[in-house]
């Protein structure tokens, strides 16, 4: 960010066309990669880019609400706009599409055997539903415990207890049906 970002911060809490359009062209991919991360396998590109919109709107509409000290509060304040945003459409779009084990399709593991992505599938739907979230959230979003926890209103040490349950009881699974691992520890 340049030098003059407070003036453009000044400008756009007065409401400027001209600095929402400079905020725009800074900090778009920003945003677009937190909406990315937190919606994950619902990357539909329609509602990553409604996400997108309602965050500038949403940034344009608070601009004047802003009492930070320059960029950087300026940098964190839209980063938790976007974020609390895209955690909004996350939630819409997994009521939308009650976001089901079917639409997701797992890359190969190394961590284990698996002989068609439907066995993986199977092994996943064994548990809780809770747990499912947790290791789709995990294991396919790349999301944290701390992210998790946040996002299912638990806490970290919840989420990590369920992921060690949970790949306890995958191992077990995999292991009474032949499977094997490959690398101990990776699941």
């Amino acid at each position: 960010m340049k030098s003059n970002e407070s003036n453009f911060i000044t400008r756009l809490q007065a409401g400027k066309e001209d600095a929402l359009e400079y905020i725009i062209d800074c900090y778009l991919p920003l945003i677009k990669g937190i909406v990315h991360k937190v919606i994950g396998p619902l990357r539909q590109e329609e509602m990553v880019g409604e996400c997108v919109n309602d965050i500038f709107l949403s940034i344009w509409q608070k601009a004047e609400k802003f009492r930070g000290n320059g960029e950087t509060d300026f940098k964190k304040w839209i980063c938790a706009i976007a974020k609390y945003r895209a955690i909004d459409y996350y939630r819409r779009g997994v009521k939308k599409q009650e976001l089901s084990l079917e639409h997701i399709r797992v890359p190969p593991s190394p961590s284990m055997e698996v002989e068609r992505e439907d066995d993986l599938m199977e092994l996943l739907s064994q548990l809780e539903p809770t747990d499912q979230k947790i290791f789709m959230m995990r294991y396919l979003m790349d999301f944290n415990s701390e992210e998790i926890a946040e996002q299912l209103a638990m806490t970290k040490s919840a989420v990590n207890n369920r992921i060690h349950r949970g790949k306890k009881k995958l191992k077990h699974e995999i292991s009474s049906k032949g499977g094997n691992y490959l690398y101990e520890g990776h699941l």
